[in-house]
């Protein structure tokens, strides 16, 4: 990546951070980041591009973030925690925003944005299972931990209520170690008679 699109890409960021991505144009994008319209089509190919690329860093950024931050936390906080401590932390709300915002655009306009949520789903995911000792269900335990973080911090940025939206996560980390795993199911083939 050139220098200069570096430079571009971290004022778009902060740009996109502080006025979301939903209503962006180019023109007042571009006079906002010291540079043109044509300049940022020529280094991102067009406002999608520029749009994912920005996305696709911002999302580095924060797994990169949570990385550290996980690995500094308490060994017995446990892992739902210690991201839900991270996430709700009033430096990276603004992060969580415009990552629900695209995701969104991306569910509406797949063509566009479905590299996006792709990588973001995929991204997210390596990191919960990497947290989880292996087993037969960990896909599916890292599933229902990502849809409820997602439900609870949608839930949060909409009413502000951490307190409530904390108490429901705790419950489900409890519910979640407490259970033990099912025993493994065999399919029996059917006699025929």
């Amino acid at each position: 990546m050139t220098d200069r699109r570096n430079e571009l890409m971290d004022a778009c960021l902060a740009y996109f951070l502080a006025h979301g991505v939903a209503n962006l144009s180019l023109r007042p994008l571009g006079e906002a980041v010291g540079s043109s319209a044509r300049l940022l089509i020529y280094h991102f190919g067009s406002k999608e591009g520029l749009i994912t690329a920005v996305m696709e860093e911002i999302q580095a950024r924060v797994q990169a973030s949570f990385s550290v931050a996980a690995d500094k936390a308490a060994s017995d906080a446990g892992p739902m925690a210690v991201f839900w401590a991270w996430t709700t932390h009033p430096d990276n709300l603004p992060y969580a925003r415009l990552l629900y915002e695209i995701q969104v655009l991306a569910l509406r306009n797949p063509e566009a944005y479905g590299a996006y949520l792709e990588g973001s789903s995929s991204g997210w995911m390596a990191l919960i299972l990497a947290s989880m000792p292996p087993s037969p269900e960990a896909l599916s335990k890292a599933t229902l931990c990502a849809a409820l973080i997602d439900g609870l911090l949608l839930e949060f940025l909409a009413t502000g209520d951490l307190r409530r939206t904390t108490a429901a996560l705790e419950l489900f980390s409890r519910l979640l170690q407490s259970q033990p795993s099912p025993p493994a199911t065999t399919h029996k083939k059917r006699e025929r008679r």
